[in-house]
Protein backbone atom coordinates (compact mmCIF):
# COMPACT_ATOMS: atom_id res chain seq x y z
CA UNK A 1 0.00 0.00 0.00
CA UNK A 2 1.39 3.56 -0.35
CA UNK A 3 2.29 5.78 1.78
CA UNK A 4 1.22 8.80 0.43
CA UNK A 5 -2.41 7.94 -1.14
CA UNK A 6 -4.51 11.63 -2.06
CA UNK A 7 -7.43 10.40 -2.43
CA UNK A 8 -11.10 12.90 -3.37
CA UNK A 9 -12.60 14.75 -0.75
CA UNK A 10 -15.32 12.46 1.35
CA UNK A 11 -18.22 13.19 2.15
CA UNK A 12 -18.57 11.22 5.17
CA UNK A 13 -15.22 13.39 6.62
CA UNK A 14 -17.59 15.87 8.04
CA UNK A 15 -19.40 13.62 9.78
CA UNK A 16 -16.17 11.18 10.97
CA UNK A 17 -15.14 14.94 12.01
CA UNK A 18 -18.33 15.37 14.30
CA UNK A 19 -18.36 11.76 15.46
CA UNK A 20 -14.84 12.47 17.14
CA UNK A 21 -15.86 15.73 18.54
CA UNK A 22 -18.98 14.79 20.01
CA UNK A 23 -16.69 11.51 21.73
CA UNK A 24 -13.88 14.03 22.60
CA UNK A 25 -15.99 16.50 24.58
CA UNK A 26 -17.54 13.67 26.56
CA UNK A 27 -14.66 13.10 28.04
CA UNK A 28 -12.39 15.68 28.93
CA UNK A 29 -13.31 17.48 32.02
CA UNK A 30 -13.35 21.06 30.66
CA UNK A 31 -15.29 22.71 28.21
CA UNK A 32 -12.95 23.23 24.88
CA UNK A 33 -13.29 24.25 21.71
CA UNK A 34 -13.29 21.68 19.04
CA UNK A 35 -11.94 22.58 14.86
CA UNK A 36 -12.22 20.70 12.08
CA UNK A 37 -9.08 21.97 9.95
CA UNK A 38 -6.81 20.73 7.24
CA UNK A 39 -7.82 19.31 3.63
CA UNK A 40 -10.27 17.08 5.08
CA UNK A 41 -12.25 20.02 6.31
CA UNK A 42 -12.11 21.70 2.97
CA UNK A 43 -15.12 20.66 0.43
CA UNK A 44 -14.07 19.40 -2.67
CA UNK A 45 -10.14 19.17 -1.80
CA UNK A 46 -8.36 16.44 -2.27
CA UNK A 47 -6.43 14.83 0.68
CA UNK A 48 -4.70 12.44 2.52
CA UNK A 49 -7.25 10.30 4.68
CA UNK A 50 -6.59 12.16 7.73
CA UNK A 51 -9.35 14.37 9.71
CA UNK A 52 -6.99 17.20 11.55
CA UNK A 53 -8.74 18.47 14.76
CA UNK A 54 -7.72 21.60 16.73
CA UNK A 55 -8.93 21.97 20.17
CA UNK A 56 -8.70 25.41 22.22
CA UNK A 57 -7.77 24.81 25.49
CA UNK A 58 -7.52 28.11 28.51
CA UNK A 59 -4.05 26.17 29.44
CA UNK A 60 -1.80 23.75 27.21
CA UNK A 61 0.35 22.62 31.00
CA UNK A 62 -3.03 22.41 32.72
CA UNK A 63 -4.09 20.10 29.85
CA UNK A 64 -1.61 17.86 29.82
CA UNK A 65 -3.30 15.79 32.74
CA UNK A 66 -5.84 14.89 30.42
CA UNK A 67 -3.98 13.03 28.32
CA UNK A 68 -4.66 10.26 29.44
CA UNK A 69 -8.65 10.81 28.39
CA UNK A 70 -7.22 10.84 25.00
CA UNK A 71 -5.90 7.51 24.85
CA UNK A 72 -8.72 6.16 26.07
CA UNK A 73 -10.02 6.85 23.02
CA UNK A 74 -7.37 5.21 21.20
CA UNK A 75 -5.02 8.20 21.02
CA UNK A 76 -1.41 8.64 20.84
CA UNK A 77 0.40 10.87 22.90
CA UNK A 78 3.42 12.56 20.47
CA UNK A 79 3.96 15.36 22.54
CA UNK A 80 4.69 19.12 20.80
CA UNK A 81 5.86 16.84 17.54
CA UNK A 82 7.89 19.80 16.57
CA UNK A 83 5.78 22.43 16.75
CA UNK A 84 6.17 24.79 20.30
CA UNK A 85 3.41 24.87 22.57
CA UNK A 86 1.32 22.34 20.82
CA UNK A 87 0.24 19.19 21.55
CA UNK A 88 0.07 16.43 18.80
CA UNK A 89 -2.41 13.05 18.95
CA UNK A 90 -2.65 10.55 16.98
CA UNK A 91 -5.18 7.70 16.33
CA UNK A 92 -5.01 5.41 13.58
CA UNK A 93 -7.95 2.75 12.46
CA UNK A 94 -9.28 0.06 10.44
CA UNK A 95 -11.61 3.11 8.77
CA UNK A 96 -9.95 6.66 9.14
CA UNK A 97 -7.05 8.50 10.60
CA UNK A 98 -7.66 11.55 13.35
CA UNK A 99 -4.91 13.96 14.40
CA UNK A 100 -5.56 15.99 17.35
CA UNK A 101 -3.79 20.03 17.53
CA UNK A 102 -3.94 21.00 21.05
CA UNK A 103 -3.57 24.79 21.75
CA UNK A 104 -3.94 27.26 23.97
CA UNK A 105 -6.29 30.10 23.42
CA UNK A 106 -4.32 33.18 22.19
CA UNK A 107 -1.58 30.66 20.14
CA UNK A 108 -1.28 32.28 17.00
CA UNK A 109 -1.58 28.79 15.32
CA UNK A 110 -5.53 28.68 16.22
CA UNK A 111 -6.09 31.88 13.79
CA UNK A 112 -3.77 30.52 11.18
CA UNK A 113 -5.01 26.91 10.79
CA UNK A 114 -9.03 28.64 10.70
CA UNK A 115 -7.74 31.42 8.14
CA UNK A 116 -6.33 28.66 5.97
CA UNK A 117 -9.40 26.62 5.85
CA UNK A 118 -11.51 29.41 5.23
CA UNK A 119 -9.22 31.46 2.58
CA UNK A 120 -8.92 27.98 0.51
CA UNK A 121 -13.11 27.52 0.72
CA UNK A 122 -13.22 30.93 -0.61
CA UNK A 123 -10.67 30.68 -3.30
CA UNK A 124 -11.12 27.95 -5.23
CA UNK A 125 -8.49 29.14 -7.70
CA UNK A 126 -6.16 28.31 -5.27
CA UNK A 127 -7.57 24.91 -3.79
CA UNK A 128 -7.36 23.83 -7.52
CA UNK A 129 -3.76 24.54 -7.40
CA UNK A 130 -3.29 22.95 -4.09
CA UNK A 131 -4.74 19.64 -5.70
CA UNK A 132 -3.10 19.55 -8.63
CA UNK A 133 0.30 20.16 -6.03
CA UNK A 134 -0.83 17.31 -3.72
CA UNK A 135 -1.55 15.30 -6.68
CA UNK A 136 2.09 15.50 -8.07
CA UNK A 137 3.41 15.33 -5.08
CA UNK A 138 2.04 12.28 -4.51
CA UNK A 139 2.73 10.74 -7.47
CA UNK A 140 6.76 11.93 -7.26
CA UNK A 141 7.01 10.38 -3.83
CA UNK A 142 4.45 7.67 -3.24
CA UNK A 143 6.94 6.06 0.13
CA UNK A 144 7.98 9.15 1.32
CA UNK A 145 5.66 11.15 3.63
CA UNK A 146 8.80 13.58 4.70
CA UNK A 147 9.54 14.85 0.98
CA UNK A 148 5.67 14.93 0.37
CA UNK A 149 5.39 17.55 2.92
CA UNK A 150 8.58 19.43 2.36
CA UNK A 151 7.61 19.55 -1.45
CA UNK A 152 3.73 21.17 0.43
CA UNK A 153 6.18 24.03 2.16
CA UNK A 154 6.71 27.02 -0.02
CA UNK A 155 3.05 26.97 -1.18
CA UNK A 156 1.40 26.46 1.99
CA UNK A 157 3.64 29.19 3.21
CA UNK A 158 2.48 31.52 0.29
CA UNK A 159 -1.37 30.74 1.40
CA UNK A 160 -0.59 31.45 4.97
CA UNK A 161 0.19 34.45 3.88
CA UNK A 162 -2.73 35.44 1.52
CA UNK A 163 -4.99 34.03 4.02
CA UNK A 164 -3.95 36.19 6.97
CA UNK A 165 -4.33 39.26 4.43
CA UNK A 166 -7.78 38.65 3.18
CA UNK A 167 -8.91 37.78 6.99
CA UNK A 168 -8.13 41.13 7.68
Amino acid sequence: MREVEVVPYQTSWEEDFRNEKTSIQKILPEKVNVYHIGSTAIPNMFALPIIDLMIEVENIKKFDQYSDALCTLGYEAMGEHCVEDRRLFKKCDDNCSFHIHIFAKGNPEIERHIAFREFMIAHKEQAFEYIKLKKELAKKHPQNKEKYKIGREGFLDEIDKKASNWKK
